[in-house]
């Protein structure tokens, strides 16, 4: 009987341990990638969940990036950005927040502690932002949230309830159907200019996040396929500063404006139409690789830069490519943005692909 009641305690005081260590503190950058993929132990640096369930519930130190088709938030960090089909945030983000998907829910438990970016089809908040939000959307409900700053819409179609705070001002399009409680808005109500429902802003933002998806899917295949590629990067960009930079980027221009030219020269020639015609569709196949590989080198350098030494290829790439992607959503510098991810990634393809055709290497 008394050997049975220790055996009884070993069991009892294991099984409280291995509860007791569920959520275990890691000292560096933590991943997980799966069809059902989740963090829950305290990260001492930044996360990367992506999967077709993605969820977090730990505490990490830096960015939280989650990527799926059902998202959840639950835990605390820093900073995050979510994508995915369905997102719901039940948790803490002590800085800003980036939040992209189809339906969004920010459920009255999430404290949003600094600046927002939502952009989604519905939309319904009813937690807490503590500075400004900036939201993109078709439908959007706020009920109950308390927001301490501006809140600027561009939507068709707003309802803020009695039970919403908003301490600053309320900005929306004139053309939108809007059921606002006035006692709810402590700063102005401003109407902006309307939004043509065949060019609405919504319109854009999900153009884009559907392009953002599709070069996720190009670039996991391409990593895949061949990741020498990729490697390749990484020994050629070791070292990357502001001379580099601009001569990857001369590169890429000189591609865009004398590649043209020797395929009009061709088509000229009968004898170099069929020439024309592939060197035509090599082109357009660049310009649109230019993103993934420009997207994969600034992934690469701020990961060298912030986050942990240890490279996954993957996340680095969709970490680049999310960041082009929120800074392509920006007004004023999404155009820039663009012509120096274009011509940076058409230097790269250069330097990696077409330079190395021949070689050993």
């Amino acid at each position: 009987m008394k050997k049975f009641l220790k055996i009884f305690l070993v069991l009892v005081m294991t099984f409280m341990m291995s509860g007791s260590v569920l959520a275990k503190e890691v000292d560096h950058f933590k991943s997980d990638i799966d069809n059902s993929a989740e963090i829950k132990d305290d990260v001492k640096g930044s996360s990367a969940v992506l999967g077709d369930n993605a969820s977090f519930s730990g505490k990490a130190d830096g960015v939280s990036f989650l990527l799926g088709n059902s998202v959840s938030f639950t835990g605390e960090s820093e900073y995050a950005a979510l994508a995915g089909n369905s997102i719901e945030i039940e948790g803490t983000i002590n800085n800003d927040a980036f939040i992209a998907g189809n339906v969004i829910d920010i459920d009255e438990n999430a404290s949003l502690k600094r600046d927002v970016i939502i952009a989604g089809a519905d939309i319904e908040i009813s937690g807490k932002i503590g500075r400004n939000v900036s939201i993109y959307g078709t439908n959007i409900k706020i009920k109950g949230a308390e927001i301490a700053g501006n809140v600027k819409i561009y939507g068709t179609n707003l309802n803020i309830d009695k039970n919403t705070v908003i301490n600053g001002n309320l900005s929306y399009p004139s053309d939108a159907v809007a059921n606002i409680n006035k006692e709810a808005i402590k700063g102005k109500v401003i109407k902006t200019e309307a939004i043509s429902q065949e060019e609405s802003l919504m319109t854009v933002v999900m153009g884009k996040f559907w392009s953002f998806m599709s070069l996720i899917l190009v670039f996991a295949v391409l990593s895949l396929a061949a990741s020498k590629i990729f490697v390749r990067i990484q020994k050629e960009y070791e070292k990357f500063d502001f001379n580099k930079a601009l001569e990857t980027f001369t590169k890429g221009l000189i591609f865009v404006i004398v590649l043209p030219i020797i395929i009009f020269i061709l088509f000229l020639m009968s004898i170099g139409i069929p020439l024309s015609l592939i060197l035509l569709a090599l082109y357009f196949i660049i310009m649109y690789l230019s993103n993934v590989f420009a997207g994969y080198l600034l992934g690469y350098k701020l990961w060298q830069k912030f986050f942990d030494k240890d490279i996954n290829m993957l996340v680095v790439g969709i970490f680049g490519l999310a960041i082009l992607f929120i800074l392509n959503l920006i007004p004023g510098i999404n155009m820039i943005v663009s012509i120096i991810s274009m011509m940076i990634g058409i230097g790269v393809i250069y330097d990696v692909i077409l330079k190395k055709m021949g070689s050993n290497d």
